[in-house]
């Protein structure tokens, strides 16, 4: 690993501004120590491989995670949940190449459920999305770091995107335990209560849904599924972010998770000749088929999530041929 030696601060700066190696916002330092320390509580090896991304036969390391950790503001507690991300981008199925080169605009968002996530600090309700807490800024950043720094997924290098979104720098947070009325994600996919997963999604922008007025689980589900009908058809996935406000009427009709699922699905669905009206299908179809937005309800993740105050929902699609990839989190 090289070793740079900078005069002061602003040399530093200048360095990783001068050579593309920043999203934009000044980073730490990765001195040797700094990375180590990283390496040392996760208690892995600079050359301990997460997975190799094969398109670009990357292989993604332990050792370059922890200089773009480092760089992104992380903690030490931090990296275990920065190596689960980057171990599940790294997955075939994830498609990471197809979507580091899209002009849509993507971005990984990394979700992670279970009690580490409280452990260190994580952000599950007021402003989780947005600014505030260390845990869910550095950790996204540094997920986003490494995919630029050491992918090569640079802004106009071969990112490409026609706009982009603010969580091409950073997009993390946790799901909120503490107002579910649910098992935790990491349970209901079979890692047990007390496992912490990361789940990385290629995605783009979150779509904030307000709710008025009603009580009825099924009315407030209803104007949320008339939302997912802006993504469209064959949406690969989408992410609904539920805020407590909401969350306790669902709890109160005593719904699961899975309920929630297979009712947006069923009700996210039009006909075909309606998707042809809008240009979003080819025209060859049967017009009378109804087509959803997502293939089925295991294609809907349900999250609570968010602030107290607020009846709202936060919808985030996934991108063309990606899939969401989950990796258990190694809590020292």
């Amino acid at each position: 690993m090289t070793t740079l030696n900078f005069n002061d601060w602003s040399a530093a700066q200048d360095h990783y501004f001068d050579n593309g190696l920043t999203d934009g916002l000044p980073i730490v330092p990765p001195t040797p120590e700094r990375v180590q320390v990283m390496l040392d509580y996760a208690g892995v090896s600079a050359e301990h491989e997460l997975g190799t991304e094969v398109i670009r036969q990357k292989r993604f390391t332990a050792g370059k995670a922890a200089v773009n950790a480092v760089m992104a503001g992380c903690l030490p507690e931090h990296f275990p949940v920065v190596l689960a991300s980057l171990s599940a981008i790294s997955d075939r199925s994830f498609n990471l190449h197809a979507s580091s080169t899209s002009t849509n605009g993507v971005t990984v968002l990394t979700v992670v459920s279970g009690p580490y996530a409280d452990r260190i600090g994580m952000n599950a309700g007021v402003e989780m999305m947005g600014n505030g807490s260390r845990a869910n800024a550095a950790i996204g950043r540094a997920v986003n770091l490494f995919k630029a720094n050491f992918y090569g997924s640079a802004a106009v290098v071969m990112d490409n995107s026609t706009f982009g979104h603010p969580g091409k720098i950073t997009f993390c947070f946790p799901e909120n335990l503490a107002v579910s009325p649910w098992p935790s994600l990491a349970s209901e996919l079979g890692y047990g209560e007390d496992a912490t997963i990361v789940t990385a999604y290629a995605t783009l922008g979150p779509l904030q849904v307000t709710l008025h007025g009603d009580n009825n689980p099924a009315d407030l589900l209803t104007t949320v599924a008339h939302s997912m009908l802006a993504f469209g058809p064959g949406m690969p996935e989408v992410v609904c972010v539920i805020s407590p406000e909401a969350m306790l009427h669902i709890a109160d009709a005593g719904w699961s998770r899975r309920q929630v699922a297979e009712f947006l699905y069923e009700k996210a669905q039009l006909p075909a000749g309606e998707w042809i009206r809008w240009h979003r299908m080819a025209s060859e179809l049967d017009h009378d088929r109804m087509v959803p937005v997502v293939a089925d309800a295991d294609r809907i993740t349900v999250l609570p999530g968010g602030g107290l105050a607020g009846g709202f929902v936060s919808l985030i699609s996934t991108w063309g041929s990606s899939r969401s990839v989950t990796r258990p989190v190694q809590t020292p």
